[in-house]
């Protein structure tokens, strides 16, 4: 039986790298008339790491530490702007990038999704959510074992998702 596939999930960090996943999306979502979904998840810690954490440094360093880290995710991602309506404004002209660059293809982007949380929580649970037939996902080669080590977020998506998962190894851009 060939799959059908009608939803397609993206998942991007918005590096310049992760556009070489979204073409593999398009292309797919091409050939056979698919949706997609844009998924950014502004990544949060677990709760067991982020309590250990708070146990060792104390409620106050914890949070200046938080504050910190999203400021700082801010700042890399939008500037100094408010957060949510920036991303998916960043969001949107990686899309717009992508559609003029790909013409030819007919396509459509769904939604575009930005949630706080546990990266992999988020995943799952919009795939599920969405009832999507794929996840594409890019993924950087890490250290000199290269392909036999894949980030900790690609093995635990691989590992719970039970939709399929199309992943891309990204090459780092040379400009």
């Amino acid at each position: 039986m060939v799959p059908k596939i009608k939803k397609i999930l993206f998942t991007t960090d918005l590096s310049k790298e992760s556009r070489q996943a979204l073409d593999y999306a398009i292309s797919l979502a091409t050939q056979y008339g698919a949706n997609i979904t844009i998924l950014y998840v502004m990544e949060e810690s677990q709760w067991s790491t982020g309590d250990l954490i708070k146990n060792v440094l104390g409620e106050e360093k914890w949070q200046q530490m938080r504050e910190g880290q999203e400021q700082e995710a801010r700042q890399i991602l939008i500037g100094k702007k408010k957060e949510g309506a920036l991303i998916r404004e960043a969001l949107s002209e990686f899309c717009e990038e992508a559609q003029k660059d790909h013409r030819e293809c007919e396509f459509i982007i769904d939604e575009i999704v930005v949630t706080h949380g546990v990266v992999v929580d988020e995943i799952i649970h919009d795939a599920q959510q969405r009832k999507c037939d794929l996840i594409v996902m890019g993924y950087h080669v890490r250290g000199p074992f290269g392909e036999a080590l894949l980030g900790s977020t690609t093995r635990r998506v691989l590992r719970r998702s039970s939709v399929p998962v199309l992943l891309v190894r990204l090459e780092k851009n040379k400009t």
